[in-house]
């Protein structure tokens, strides 16, 4: 990896969360690593509320279809609601990355990897709600919005392994 792709990668966070310094100051990795995972977190919040809206739509006048829609929708909720309280209000630091230790340029480059693959996928969900009350296109629809959550789960689980020093 050059600087060039590290700098990179980073503009394109900066994009999406301004201020953010990076990871190589060592004071600054607890409070930027906080910054990306609180900002997921919100976009994962604002998919679930919109979730809750077309629930509760549903529930009030959706009829049978609307209604047996509910429960997958509900699940669906709940598994964004762990993600995003996983991302919230994980532990702060891992060891190995925010100790006195150099981090290389090679972790710089993954973390900022899956820090750009989280929020870009953390940002996408929210637009997947359909207005409130309006009974979604089910299958279609909910299969796509779970797929989504189903790799933005695995974005997570791959930063995580890159913060703990497993990959």
């Amino acid at each position: 990896m050059t600087r060039s792709k590290a700098a990179a990668l980073l503009e394109r966070i900066v994009r999406i969360i301004p201020g953010i310094a990076g990871y190589q100051d060592r004071e600054l990795r607890r409070s930027t690593d906080k910054a990306i995972r609180e900002r997921a977190a919100q976009s994962i919040g604002r998919c679930r509320e919109g979730l809750s809206r077309v629930i509760e739509g549903l529930s009030r006048g959706g009829g049978i279809s609307g209604l047996e829609s509910i429960g997958p929708l509900e699940n669906l909720a709940n598994r964004l609601e762990r993600l995003e309280d996983g991302l919230r209000y994980a532990s702060y630091g891992y060891a190995g990355w925010f100790d006195s230790t150099g981090v290389t340029l090679e972790d710089l480059e993954r973390l900022y990897e899956y820090d750009l693959d989280l929020l870009t996928k953390a940002e996408s969900l929210a637009g997947m709600i359909p207005g409130s009350g309006e009974a979604p296109g089910q299958e279609d629809w909910l299969s796509q919005l779970s797929k989504k959550s189903d790799l933005l789960q695995r974005s997570v689980e791959g930063r995580k392994r890159v913060m703990e020093g497993e990959g």
